[in-house]
């Protein structure tokens, strides 16, 4: 807009008596340095493709190979969400050779980080026994944990409320579904655990 104005009073600027000479290098300076500025004013609506992104493109296109190739780019610099979404695929086999075990270990260091989707994600490990040792007072516990960090999450302050109520909800009727199964001795221990696991992983996403 500055740049706009400052255009604008230039052509309307009154005529004198003797008009101010402009050498042609100072003019193609002049016009070189607007050039610059519009650019870097449409270069800066366009928000830069994050590898992150780009595996989410390829995802809604269900190009899982290229999903995970960029997720595997983004998680090589600590994106939790690329961790969740990339382990989901090696669970399960999608685009990539299946790796359940690096896909609970991918979802743990995520868990562990107040990532809400990868802690359901490992409640229904432990539930089904898939990649690690069944414990249904494990799943119980990383469930509750999982409904904390997700609630804390689903607020309309946070721009991905809408993605963390749903996985909130996904959450609360895993948990519901398992839990009149388990004896009383696995709900003690569960509840011992989700207290452990809800002080230290039950957080704002990262």
């Amino acid at each position: 807009m500055i740049i706009v104005n400052q255009l604008r009073r230039l052509v309307a600027q009154p005529s004198v008596a003797r008009p101010q000479r402009y050498r042609p290098g100072a003019i193609v300076r002049f016009i070189a340095v607007i050039l610059c500025g519009l650019v870097v004013v449409s270069c800066a609506s366009v928000p830069a493709e994050t590898p992150y992104n780009l595996g989410v493109a390829a995802y809604k296109k269900r190009n899982y190979s290229a999903a995970a190739a960029q997720w595997t780019k983004s998680v090589a610099s600590g994106n939790t969400e690329a961790m969740n979404n990339l382990g989901y695929l090696l669970y399960n086999g999608y685009g990539v050779d299946k790796d359940i075990d690096r896909a609970i270990k991918l979802w743990r260091v995520a868990s562990e980080a107040g990532q809400s989707e990868s802690q359901w994600h490992l409640g229904r490990a432990y539930e089904t026994g898939t990649g690690v040792e069944r414990s249904l007072s494990k799943a119980y516990a990383w469930y509750l944990c999982a409904i904390q960090s997700a609630s804390i999450n689903s607020t309309a302050a946070n721009k991905d409320h809408k993605t963390e109520a749903a996985i909130l909800k996904d959450a609360e009727d895993s948990f519901d579904k398992m839990k009149d199964g388990l004896s009383a001795a696995e709900v003690e221990m569960g509840r011992n655990l989700a207290a452990e696991y809800i002080a230290r992983y039950g957080k704002a996403s990262p």
